[in-house]
């Protein structure tokens, strides 16, 4: 064993995401629910009622991965079965200009990052929101879910992202290592809790498109997360991933948004 390889990496993940404990109200929202960042600390956007709730990355254990290589992260995919598939991958999180590698960096510098509160939904005029229509933006395809998500906030500050499957596993896993929910809920088909877990909602409602792609070179697939109905009738579990056709539109699959804090 490399101990002092291992004191090094210790040191670093002492370092770094130090702010999880104090999260950071975004510019043109304010704090609403939730004293506590270890069980749910959520913002409003001030001038639509918005709902985003942080997940404090700093909180959670390195066994998550950007490369799928090590699994030691703590942003980043997890492995929830022995047999989780391999057909599934981050875009590459290389140089300046890629989203996720930048989404990293502004974690590592502030702790964690918000995601809806809800899955997201849409007005008459096509307006997204989290937590202000009732009903659920389904019926879309990835193009046009990525779309809306980059269109909800575009300022020097702060953009908004489509979820990296990433975000989704660094939320489930805050939620399994804060006891909100077990971790035999997140992998077992038909979890149903119409409450909310840590102020976040709707997780067993529908699933949701990801930006993981596929690995084996097919780019016409991407990730779909969460508790679609199967070919049996049932749900699947929130763990459980699997490579669609981005034109695919479905009544069970919509999105979530996930914020950009420069």
């Amino acid at each position: 064993m490399n101990v002092r390889k291992n004191l090094v990496v210790a040191e670093e993940y002492r370092s770094d995401f130090k702010n999880y404990k104090n999260p950071v109200v975004p510019d043109g929202y304010r704090h609403i629910v939730g004293t506590d960042w270890k069980t749910g600390f959520m913002v409003e956007r001030k001038k639509d009622g918005s709902k985003f709730t942080f997940v404090p990355v700093g909180y959670l254990k390195p066994n998550g991965t950007l490369k799928d290589m090590q699994f030691n992260e703590k942003f980043g995919r997890r492995k929830w079965y022995p047999d989780d598939p391999e057909e599934l991958g981050e875009e590459p999180i290389t140089g300046i200009e890629n989203l996720l590698w930048l989404q990293n960096q502004s974690i590592r510098e502030h702790g964690g990052f918000y995601i809806s509160s809800y899955p997201i939904s849409v007005s008459e005029f096509l307006k997204p929101s989290s937590g202000v229509y009732s009903r659920y933006c389904t019926m879309i395809n990835f193009n046009r879910a990525k779309y809306i998500a980059e269109s909800f906030e575009n300022t020097p500050q702060i953009s908004s992202h489509l979820l990296f499957g990433a975000e989704y596993d660094s939320m489930l896993e805050w939620l399994v290592e804060t006891e909100a929910i077990c971790l035999e809920d997140i992998t077992k088909p038909n979890y149903d809790d119409n409450s909310t877990v840590n102020n976040i909602y709707g997780l067993s409602d529908i699933g949701i498109w990801t930006q993981e792609r596929d690995t084996n070179g097919n780019s016409f697939k991407v990730g779909v997360r969460g508790a679609i109905e199967n070919v049996a009738g049932t749900k699947n579990a929130l763990a459980w991933r699997q490579a669609f056709n981005k034109y695919m539109k479905r009544p069970d699959i919509g999105f979530r948004i996930a914020l950009y804090i420069s």
